[in-house]
């Protein structure tokens, strides 16, 4: 175990470092009437009832917020204070945090400011809260207009920081936390830690407790030493902030939420050494350097281009600057750090080197989905998706007697019209540079198809409505990105499906043919009639329209399903109560697994099904159809299994200039 002592004006505290260290938090809880044991959910299941037992302290009561940067406001701040009065916390009470970052930082501000100030110890159980929000007495929150806008310093009684519990971090997060040590690294103007991490990358990166006691104690005693000198950030300490201007800009941009704290701060420091550049003309080799430290670790490090106004206004909100000037931590030519403000024009400057990275939308409008695509691209001789950030999908049922009618119906209209409109400010406040649109069967079969299409622009979204075929390109095109082998992409939509075969990017043969699952399910269920007689008339359906494509079964391909249809067949036999994209991607489903989903569909009625786990309940009405056609077209193929992917057309437009 190691031992660090922090002393700041009047007080003193000590971190301790270790494995396997919880107990020794019984200790530090002498003199108290009450201790509020604060952690969230996520990491209150796995080590609240562990943390619990070995205290055994009739004392302790927890308190759970909800898990996520989104949560990390007065709102969460004015609850925990009520619960505390409540509960009849006094001066003479602790408050002990169990989580990370959020968890730390709101830990600390409730310790600052509850009945003026108590007591508080430190357990971070994330890499970034024990590199960083744990220590130093930071503590703060956000508001609408900019992160931890709101705050106060508060040193803790005490930290403990156990290795054991970056075990269970998501890699991820623990990709975030080294965001925040490569940054201590680099304030250092002898480059010793950063050439430890360099050359012990792997064992820190297979997690190695001993390697991970010696870089946490690293960069525990840089903040330590810097914190001493300068508690309330007046001098030295403003440069810890290295990354967190541009950094704390993206957050903002994106809403606290896809990006994390560490990717952040590691494209803000990217941003910093190319103002340096341009400022100082720093030595090129040593941000290639800082490039491939950040890639060792997982972490995107490049910034994206966001248009000049955006950029600048968002800015300007941040908490560090003052005097309408925009300050940075930059570094001299001898690579030591410095702070200072930078003008506008050369904000600017490095904001165009950028140009060709920038955050792009791809919206799907099916006739049964819409669904949204954000991706941060890469555009230069090709584009690549260089980072996924979400992914949306809503039920609208534009298609809705499409078959029957021949017309899409005002209310599906104003149902997908209104998702469009939340897409559209969703892209917005992401500062997305380009945002694309495709409509497919629904839209093409429809003879008002221009009405909604106006619509749609009106709204500032550039729509196509494409061929059932450009539609199976974009499929195999996103696929192409994952598979190199020969494969036949089957996209079953709402009202047709696409059959793409081909290999390492070279399509083979295409077509799209009108057998969907809203079109069989108004062709043979409109009333929810699941006879068997409707469903073998159904399967005579699928086969007479797959006719054309019946001589793939004599080829050889791996077969991949994409879309709603494939995709909650993996979700329903996995039993997933929330979606998990990184579980579906890339599972295998057998035919007969298949059949057993459509067993258990056919089992239940029309309000039971919505209730199976993993099937989503706006999907129940279609997905009798859409299995049946799936389980055909392997029939009939002679396919006993099934890749799904998540790789589809919405990836494929993404990377494609045009749609």
């Amino acid at each position: 175990m190691k031992s660090i002592e922090v002393r700041t004006l009047g007080e003193k505290y000590e971190i301790l470092l270790g494995s396997g260290i919880i107990d020794r938090l019984k200790s530090y809880l002498n003199g108290y009437d009450k201790i509020l044991l604060l952690t969230n959910e996520e990491i209150g299941r796995i080590y609240y009832n562990r943390v619990v037992a070995q205290l055994n302290d009739e004392r302790v009561v927890g308190y759970f917020i909800p898990e996520g940067e989104k949560y990390k406001n007065l709102e969460t701040i004015s609850k925990i204070y009520d619960f505390m009065a409540e509960k009849n916390f006094s001066r003479k009470s602790l408050i002990v945090t169990l989580g990370g970052g959020v968890v730390c930082d709101m830990g600390g501000f409730t310790a600052a400011t509850y009945m003026r100030g108590i007591d508080f110890i430190q357990m971070p159980t994330s890499l970034l809260a024990q590199v960083d929000a744990s220590i130093g007495g930071k503590t703060g929150v956000d508001h609408p207009s900019g992160k931890n806008l709101i705050g106060a310093f508060k040193q803790p009684k005490a930290v403990l920081i156990d290795v054991e519990f970056l075990k269970t971090l998501p890699e991820k997060e623990f990709s975030s936390g080294m965001g925040e040590v490569i940054k201590h690294s680099l304030i250092l103007e002898n480059k010793w830690y950063l050439e430890f991490l360099e050359k012990n990358s792997q064992d820190i990166l297979n997690l190695k407790s001993d390697s991970l006691i010696e870089m946490i104690k690293s960069s525990c005693e840089i903040k330590k030493e810097i914190v001493e000198r300068d508690e309330f950030e007046q001098g030295d300490r403003a440069l810890l902030n290295l990354g967190h201007t541009y950094g704390h800009t993206l957050e903002k941009l994106f809403n606290f939420q896809d990006i994390t704290h560490g990717e952040g701060v590691a494209k803000g420091v990217i941003f910093e050494l190319e103002l340096s550049r341009v400022l100082n003309e720093i030595d090129e080799n040593f941000i290639a350097r800082v490039r491939k430290v950040f890639q060792l670790y997982g972490l995107n490090c490049e910034p994206i281009s966001y248009e000049d106004r955006v950029l600048i206004e968002v800015m300007k909100k941040d908490k560090k600057n003052s005097f309408d000037k925009i300050n940075f931590i930059l570094f001299d030519k001898n690579k030591k750090v410095y702070r200072d403000s930078v003008d506008i024009d050369t904000i600017l400057k490095v904001n165009k080197k950028f140009s060709n990275r920038y955050i792009k939308g791809v919206i799907d409008i099916g006739t049964n989905s819409c669904r949204l695509f954000l991706a941060q691209v890469y555009d230069e001789d090709g584009m690549v998706i260089e980072r996924e950030i979400c992914k949306d999908v809503e039920i609208v049922k534009l298609g809705e007697d499409v078959n029957r009618n021949g017309y899409l119906k005002k209310e599906a209209i104003e149902r997908t019209v209104s998702c469009l409109k939340g897409y559209k400010l969703k892209a917005d406040s992401y500062g997305a540079k380009s945002l694309i649109a495709f409509a497919t069967s629904a839209t093409r079969d429809s003879k008002n198809r221009d009405e909604f299409l106006s619509q749609v622009k009106e709204l500032g979204i550039d729509i196509k409505c494409i061929a059932g075929e450009r539609e199976a390109q974009l499929n195999f095109l996103g696929n192409s990105i994952v598979f190199k082998d020969r494969i036949l992409v089957l996209d079953i939509g709402g009202g047709s499906t696409e059959f793409t075969l081909g290999e390492n990017g070279e399509i083979e043969f295409v077509r799209s043919i009108n057998i969907g699952a809203v079109r069989g399910t108004e062709k043979f269920f409109k009333t929810g009639d699941y006879t068997f007689e409707n469903i073998e008339k159904c399967r005579a359906w699928i086969r007479e329209m797959i006719e054309e494509v019946r001589f793939l079964s004599e080829r050889e391909f791996l077969l991949v399903g994409v879309a709603g249809t494939a995709t909650t067949q993996i979700s329903v036999d996995k039993k997933m109560v929330d979606y998990d994209s990184s579980k579906v991607h890339m599972s295998e489903i057998t035919l007969e697994k298949l059949k057993d989903n459509l067993k258990l569909f056919l089992s239940k009625n029309g309000e039971e099904r919505k209730q199976i786990i993993g099937l989503e309940p706006k999907r129940a009405d279609v997905i009798v159809a859409g299995t049946l056609i799936l389980i055909v077209i392997m029939e009939e193929l002679n396919q006993k299994k099934l890749v799904v992917s998540e790789s589809d057309n919405l990836n494929g437009a993404m990377i494609s200039k045009i749609v």
